[in-house]
Parts: structure tokens; C-alpha cells; sequence
């Protein structure tokens, strides 16, 4: 409990900072920029220009064909932050659209075809090229969420327009960019035609792999945990399928399917409303990893529930009808309660993670999210104390890392289980047999007890009916001792199988009292704990009780027999059976096949038997192991 105290401090101590970050109002300079031209030679091949443009929220389409354009413009540029990695505009409340403004020289004797695209498309949704020389305006091309693939003027879903720029030629390069949802950001660059489809090339190349790789894993999970109901497997595909439907919406590979619906959830808000779903399908998969470890379970599944159920709350409401969610999303700011909520559930797998590593020392819960947490959780930091906005940084391999990580865990765990079913399949196979043979050998006693005891006082009793002078009285007395015996053997062979231990002891107890001198008393002081060890301990327990009455009644002479139960530190059971008799003479001697029995039902479910016998009574004390 002190350690979860320790990391609730911790996680709030970090939580408050992320916070404290992310809402901080202080403004911090610009830096200088670099220069606003980008030079063209036969050498060129691709350029940023996040730190090379100016931005303005202040211009129009008609204001492009101004003869001083540049002047108009730097009079007219809007503070934002610009990173080498970024531009971040700003809310699309108040920042919808965004113009960048720059110079192209091309100092090559032949004409450039180059590409100027938006590379992240995540936080635009809008994107258009323009270019003005002498005040005449030449548009190149638009693309938009709603664009069929068919329309691209390039064929890659990207943010991506052509432009040709003449030998010696100058041109001033606009991009005009909108966005309809959360943040306004984007990631501007220029290159060659060649370097950009060789390089995109590639990036759909990988994109594909790493899709498949999602497929196969999420298939894989799906059959396995339904072949070998693993619970975990099914979870994790689940949680799979969320982290790839915000992958690929990321990737712009929804917006066709949501553009014309009539609801909230659309090709803008997708990755966003993808995000919510896997925080909220992580806690699933969550507790069934966190199921062996010991921990306060009532708390534990309190905070999942909550986490759960806000997140499922969140994601809900981009199902409400459209001209209703940007009210709801005006009022509980999901696309920045997306961040709390990440934040949250990066936390809390933390802290899961140690309390598996400390509390039962399982590494592989750890091993696993570090894989994703321990590549994303830095960069979010640096960026947030580089007074950046502080925006989910989204890094995609390192997810199919992720995927292919907890794949493999959640197979070794499965083999895991399997290998540990067939050692305890094994285990209760040898219990069977061992009860099978104890069973065998006390038919036998039984069968010997009724044959030698019975039998010879049934003949004795005959006997001495058949004589001249008949013993009547006698006779009579013998055959009252064979009904005993009968009843005796008898009440040992009822049983109980079905009915809880302490109930099963309590009605041994009154059978005894019913038909024998001796005095019984059973007295449960652990509060029925009894009943909730496992069947087999508690039968094992049960006949080992009955074969010490047995012995009692037959050796002992005892009158009074006491059974009692404790809890012992809340760790073991004690079941005592206390009587007050001869005590067993030559006990390290006298084991017969009574006691091996007794030895033998202890050793199948690892009970500790201890007997401390005297001239003035016996004591037998069954103890379990450790209880949970």
C-alpha cells in the first residue's frame, strides 16, 4: 500500500506538470527565421520550410495578385510557433485558415517540376497551392478530406500539388491550408519530383507492411483466443483493431467512408475519436494482464472502471447527430480532453507496470508498453518543455513495434498457461491415483473389519444359540455388538461430496454422537474459511478427520473428542482434533495402514500433519498451506 501511495504522488506530481505545461499562457518569441527563399539549382532535392515561411491569418485570395505581395504580407503575419518538425497555427475556433508565404529562385538553366505537400495531413484538412510573379496568379491544384484518390494529382494519399518553375525564374510560393477540427497544424515541405515519389514510395510501401502486420497479429489473437479460450488474446485484438483504425485515419485511409455521414464522427475528428476508443479498450486487456499480480482488487477495478467508462463516454459522443457535436465539442473540448485522457493511460500501465515487477516480479507487463510508452513519453516531454504545443506526438512504427511486442507476450504467456495445464493435468492425475489406491485399501479394511470382526461375532453369537443350554443373553449382547460394528462402517462410508467442509465436519460430528459413547464437539473459530479451499484439500482434509475418529473409537478410549478450527495469522488454516485418551503406544512404530492413509491424503494436497500423542490424550494438527 505505502508503494501505490508513492506512485499516486508521482503520477499526479507528473500529471500536474504536463498540465501546468500545456495550459501555460506565457507567449514566447518567434525565433528568427531563416531565409523566406528557397534556392533551385539541378542539385536540389528537398527542403523544410516550417521555419522558412511567413504565416498570415489576415489575407484573402484577392489579395494575391498585389504587385507588392511580399510587403503586403509581412505587414500582415500572425505569431506562430514555428518548430523545425512544425507550424502550429492554433485552435481552428479561431485559427479555420492559415496562409504561408515564400520565395522559390531557381538558378538552373532548365525549368523544375516540384512538389510542395503538407507531409503530416493529420491536423489539416484543406490544402491548396498558389503562385503569383508580377501580380499574375497561378493555381496548381487543391486537395481536401472529401478528394477522391482518383483526383490526386499524385498517387499517394498525400497532401501533395505539383508546381513547375521556369529557368532563372522567381516565384512567390502561398499555401493555403484550413482546418475544420481541434488544432490547426501543419508540416510544410518542398522537393523534387523524383526524391518526393522515391521517398513516398517507400512511405507507402511501409505503410502497407505495417498494416499487415496488424492484420496478422489481430487475426492471430482472435483465433488463438478462441481456440484455447485466452481471454487476453481476444482483448488485445480488440485494443489492436482501435490502434489500427487510428493509425489508418491518421493515414487519411477513412475520410472516404466518413465524409458524407450524418453524424459527428468524420475524416477530421477520426484520429481523435480513434485515440478515445483505444484508451478505453486498453483497460480491458489491462486487467487480464494485471490478474496475478496481488493488489487491492476493489481499487484497482475502481480507477479501471472510471477510466473506462469516461473514455467509452468520450467516444460515444461522435455518434450524436452532426448538427449536435459541435456543441458537445465546444463544451468538453475532446480534442484537448484527448491528451488528459492519453496522458492518464500512460500513467496508470506505468504504474500497473511496477506493481507487476515489485509485487509478483513479472517483467513482460513492463517489457511490453515500454516498447511503445518508453519511444513516445520523451518526445512528449521535450516537447512540452520546449514550449511546443503540446499535441500527441504521433510516431507509427513505433505502435506496430507495440503490436509485434505484445503479440509475442501474450503467445509466450499462452504457452506459458498451456505448459502449466499440462503440469497440473499431470498433478491431479497422480491425485487420482493415489486417492484410487487409498480408496482400494480402505475397501479392503472395510471388507477385512467385516469379515475378521463382524464375522467372527455373528459365529461366536450362533454358537452359543446352538449349545444344549442356549446363551440367550449372551447371544443376544454379541449380536448388538455386530449391529454397532455394522453402523459404525457404515456412517464411515457416507458421503458428502457436494456439501462445503465445515457443513461435511458438522454432520460427521453429529453422526458419531448419534451411535458411540464418546462425546464429539466441532468448533469453527476461522469464520467458514474452510469452504473456500479448493475440493480436493477439503475432501483430502475431511477423510483425514474421519480416519482419526476411527482410530479414536477403535484404540483410544477416550471420552471426549474435540475438533477445532483456527486462522493462524491470516496466512494458514489449522484444523486440530484433540482427544483425551491412551495416547497411540510406540507411535514412531504403530503406522498402520490407517495412519499411512492419513500420510498419504496430507502429501496429495500438501498438507502439514502433525501428531503429538501422549498417555494422557492425542493431538492431530492438519494444517494447509498458505491461503489467498
Amino acid at each position: 500500500m505505502q508503494l501505490l501511495r508513492i506512485l499516486k504522488l508521482v503520477s499526479v506530481g507528473i500529471l500536474c506538470l504536463c498540465i501546468g505545461q500545456s495550459c501555460t499562457t506565457k507567449k514566447t518569441p518567434t525565433p528568427a527565421l531563416k531565409s523566406l527563399t528557397v534556392v533551385i539549382d539541378s542539385n536540389f532535392t528537398s527542403e523544410s520550410l516550417n521555419e522558412r515561411v511567413l504565416v498570415s491569418t489576415k489575407i484573402s485570395k484577392k489579395d494575391l495578385t498585389r504587385p507588392d505581395l511580399k510587403m503586403w504580407i509581412t505587414q500582415r503575419t500572425t505569431k506562430v510557433s514555428q518548430k523545425k518538425d512544425a507550424i502550429m497555427v492554433g485552435d481552428f475556433r479561431k485559427y479555420p485558415e492559415a496562409w504561408f508565404y515564400m520565395q522559390v529562385i531557381n538558378t538552373s538553366h532548365t525549368s523544375q517540376k516540384l512538389v510542395v505537400d503538407e507531409f503530416s495531413r493529420i491536423r489539416c484538412d484543406d490544402f491548396e497551392v498558389f503562385t503569383s510573379n508580377n501580380g499574375i496568379v497561378q493555381y496548381w491544384g487543391k486537395i481536401n478530406r472529401a478528394t477522391r484518390f482518383a483526383s490526386y494529382p499524385l498517387p499517394f494519399l498525400t497532401y501533395a500539388v505539383p508546381v513547375t518553375i521556369q529557368p532563372k525564374d522567381t516565384l512567390n510560393l502561398l499555401i493555403h491550408t484550413q482546418r475544420n477540427y481541434g488544432n490547426h497544424e501543419v508540416n510544410l515541405s518542398i522537393a523534387s519530383y523524383q526524391t518526393y515519389v522515391d521517398r513516398h514510395l517507400y512511405l507507402f510501401l511501409s505503410k502497407i507492411a505495417q498494416v499487415i502486420i496488424f492484420i496478422i497479429c489481430i487475426i492471430t489473437m482472435f483465433v488463438l483466443g478462441r481456440i484455447f479460450r485466452f481471454k487476453i488474446m481476444t482483448y488485445l485484438g480488440y485494443y489492436l483493431i482501435s490502434l489500427l483504425f487510428f493509425i489508418v485515419s491518421c493515414w487519411g485511409f477513412v475520410d472516404f467512408v466518413l465524409k458524407a455521414t450524418s453524424i459527428g464522427l468524420s475524416g477530421n475528428n477520426a484520429p481523435t475519436f480513434g485515440l478515445f476508443v483505444a484508451c478505453c479498450l486498453n483497460h480491458p486487456f489491462n486487467m487480464e494482464l494485471m490478474k496475478p499480480v496481488p493488489k487491492n482488487e476493489k481499487l484497482f477495478k475502481g480507477i479501471s472502471y472510471l477510466l473506462m467508462g469516461t473514455n467509452l463516454f468520450a467516444s460515444c459522443c461522435f455518434f450524436l447527430p452532426k448538427h449536435i457535436f459541435p456543441s458537445v465539442d465546444a463544451y468538453f473540448f475532446l480534442s484537448k480532453i484527448v491528451l488528459f485522457f492519453v496522458l492518464i493511460a500512460i500513467i496508470w500501465v506505468l504504474i500497473c507496470s511496477l506493481m507487476a515487477l515489485v509485487r509478483a516480479k513479472i517483467y513482460y507487463i513492463g517489457l511490453g508498453y515500454s516498447i511503445a510508452l518508453f519511444a513516445i513519453l520523451p518526445l512528449q516531454i521535450v516537447r512540452l518543455l520546449d514550449k511546443s504545443p503540446s499535441l500527441i506526438i504521433i510516431d507509427l512504427p513505433v505502435y506496430t513495434l507495440f503490436t509485434i511486442g505484445f503479440t509475442l507476450i501474450t503467445i509466450y504467456m499462452l504457452r506459458e498457461q498451456l505448459v502449466s495445464r499440462k503440469k497440473m493435468e499431470e498433478s491431479l492425475q497422480q491425485e487420482r491415483e493415489s486417492m484410487e489406491e487409498i480408496r482400494k485399501t480402505e475397501v479392503e479394511v472395510i471388507g477385512r473389519n467385516l469379515h475378521d470382526n463382524v464375522g467372527n461375532i455373528l459365529v461366536s453369537a450362533m454358537g452359543y444359540l446352538h449349545l444344549n443350554s442356549p446363551k440367550i443373553e449372551l447371544s443376544q449382547e454379541l449380536i448388538k455388538e455386530s449391529i454397532n460394528e455394522i453402523r459404525f462402517l457404515s456412517h464411515n462410508l457416507v458421503k458428502d461430496d457436494d456439501a462445503p467442509l465445515h457443513t461435511k465436519l458438522e454432520s460427521l460430528v453429529s453422526r458419531f454422537n448419534d451411535f458411540m459413547e464418546v462425546r464429539f464437539v466441532f468448533e469453527d473459530y476461522s469464520k467458514g474459511k474452510l469452504n473456500s479451499l479448493d475440493s480436493i484439500m477439503q475432501q483430502n482434509i475431511y477423510m483425514i478427520v474421519q480416519e482419526v475418529f476411527t482410530n479414536i473409537v477403535k484404540h483410544a478410549k477416550a471420552t471426549e473428542v474435540f475438533v477445532q478450527v483456527f486462522e493462524r495469522e491470516g496466512q494458514t488454516l489449522q484444523v486440530i482434533v484433540e482427544d483425551d485418551g491412551i495416547g497411540i503406544l510406540n507411535f514412531t512404530e504403530n503406522k498402520g495402514i490407517g495412519l499411512k492413509n492419513i500420510q498419504k491424503r496430507a502429501d496429495i494436497s500438501k498438507l502439514t500433519l502433525t501428531v503429538d500423542s501422549t498417555p494422557s490424550g492425542t493431538m492431530f494438527i492438519i494444517e494447509t498451506p498458505k491461503i489467498a
